[in-house]
């Protein structure tokens, strides 16, 4: 494929590494700069062009996809798009769709499938989006443990909601009322998907 210099070694482990080091582990100024920008429309641009990524491979047939250590996903060095490399990882080819006019034809073609277990690898990701911003992995792994052994649901979601407002709107308290009441709508609705998300369940409308 064509080089691409704005995707050039910027991976997605490279990325999420310096999306959630924390300042206590050492964050560097272009690190700690990168976390303060990225919003959650940066969130949900990131994982739209990650999931398009995985439609187009499909689309074209692509069985595999080598995902170890999420290196072979790029992400633009504007953090808004993610381009996949490194396909067919396990050299299973693409899918072969048989011609109705070639004889002795004994394979039925099947719909196009790429062999990778999003169930359990996006989940992976988004936590680190949503709860790691700056805050390292122990902090991830430890508020995951805290929402899961929240009593009911309303206190995981709480849970998530008041890291929503410390990640992604530091200055909450001293905005105007209006903007407060828009910025707890926001982070509400998004904790009810992430902790739909977690628990594998449909988000209530």
């Amino acid at each position: 494929p064509r080089y691409q210099k704005e995707f050039s070694t910027n991976t997605l482990t490279r990325f999420l590494k310096d999306y959630t080091i924390s300042k206590s582990c050492g964050a560097s100024w272009n690190q700690i700069r990168l976390q303060e920008n990225f919003n959650l429309i940066h969130v949900k641009a990131l994982l739209v062009n990650l999931l398009n990524g995985f439609r187009d491979l499909t689309l074209m047939g692509v069985e595999a996809f080598d995902f170890n250590h999420l290196n072979n996903v790029l992400v633009s060095r504007d953090h808004r798009t993610v381009r996949l490399i490194d396909i067919d990882g396990d050299s299973k080819g693409s899918i072969h769709y048989p011609s109705k006019l070639e004889p002795n034809v004994s394979q039925v073609p099947h719909k196009p499938c790429l062999d990778i277990d999003l169930n359990s690898l996006l989940p992976l990701i988004v936590r680190q989006l949503i709860l790691g911003k700056g805050r390292g992995p122990a902090f991830i792994t430890n508020k995951i443990g805290e929402i899961w052994r929240a009593k009911c649901s309303e206190e995981g979601k709480e849970i998530i909601r008041i890291i929503l407002q410390e990640n992604f709107y530091p200055r909450f308290k001293e905005e105007d009322d209006e903007t407060i009441k828009k910025i707890e709508k926001h982070t509400r609705r998004v904790s009810e998907w992430f902790y739909a998300l977690l628990k594998k369940k449909e988000p209530i409308a």
